[in-house]
């Protein structure tokens, strides 16, 4: 489960987030991923991780990322360089309460900021600080961290309206590499209403299709036959899509509510019939 977007911001209050991280341990979710770039979103998480104790904390698989990230100020700042690394980790660990990250991912690192950065990645695995490496991109970037034979998980967007990364994730797959499919709910682009927000979570997601998703709105625009597809609901479609990838070894969801997240976990548990998931592939069939 993602801990971020509006999990990190003031207007999200603690309580309701804690509920939320609670709720999702409570139903077996272990993996969480999260990053000192989202606000508050490692205190809260590391809140409930303290509150579990030791042994059941153990159990958690949890990520998060350095290279991009928000100042004592509330700015966002860009550093790669070793020291920072090592400073944010340490930060990291401190704010969830753990000796040791699942995976650290470099987050949006350019060519040199990767061959810089990896060593550094290294020392931080010899020193048992991180058990697992890893890359936050996309494209061209995404691809060439793909080269990196010390690079053990790619990080990046595949759902029904982006397969960009498609065959990069099948080549990476096969040659061992672990993939974490981000936005694999395509962003609710397809939500009827989407531009009529109901909540402040709703506008923030609104926002966020305006800046970053304006190519797959029209992809969503002409798949409103997903809310009729009789025994299915468009949200568990899209992430029962994006699971039935082979490569994908993690779809990284995030939710501001307890339905939504019962219902994500139901749909990662459902097959698509093959007629079904051929339509599905259709809508981003250009790649």
């Amino acid at each position: 489960m993602g801990i971020s977007g509006p999990l990190g911001t003031d207007w999200f209050s603690d309580a309701k987030a804690t509920a939320l991280i609670e709720g999702a341990i409570e139903r077996d979710i272990r993996v969480f991923d999260t990053s000192p770039l989202y606000g508050k979103a490692e205190e809260r998480l590391g809140t409930v991780i303290k509150s579990l104790g030791p042994a059941a904390a153990k159990s958690l698989q949890v990520s998060t990322k350095v290279g991009n990230f928000l100042d004592e100020e509330g700015r966002r700042r860009r550093d790669f360089s070793g020291e920072t690394i090592r400073r944010l980790v340490e930060q990291s660990l401190k704010r969830l309460g753990l000796d040791t990250l699942e995976i650290l991912y470099l987050h949006g690192p350019d060519e040199h900021e990767l061959t810089t950065s990896l060593p550094v990645l290294a020392d931080l695995q010899e020193a048992g600080l991180i058990r697992q490496t890893g890359v936050c991109s996309e494209g061209s970037h995404l691809a060439r961290a793909a080269q990196e034979d010390s690079v053990d998980v790619l990080m990046g967007t595949y759902n029904l309206f982006d397969r960009r990364h498609e065959t990069l994730f099948d080549e990476a797959s096969s040659a061992g590499k672990k993939i974490t499919a981000i936005a694999p709910l395509g962003q609710g682009l397809y939500r009827r209403g989407f531009f009529l927000p109901k909540s402040l979570a709703d506008g923030w997601y609104i926002a966020r299709a305006l800046v970053r998703n304006r190519q797959q709105l029209g992809k969503a625009a002409q798949a409103q036959w997903l809310h009729e597809v009789e025994g299915w609901d468009a949200p568990s479609l899209a992430l029962a899509f994006t699971l039935a990838n082979p490569a994908v070894d993690c779809a990284m969801t995030t939710t501001t509510r307890l339905a939504h997240l019962e219902a994500n976990i139901a749909a990662a548990q459902r097959e698509l019939p093959h007629d079904l998931m051929m339509r599905l592939a259709a809508i981003a069939s250009d790649r």
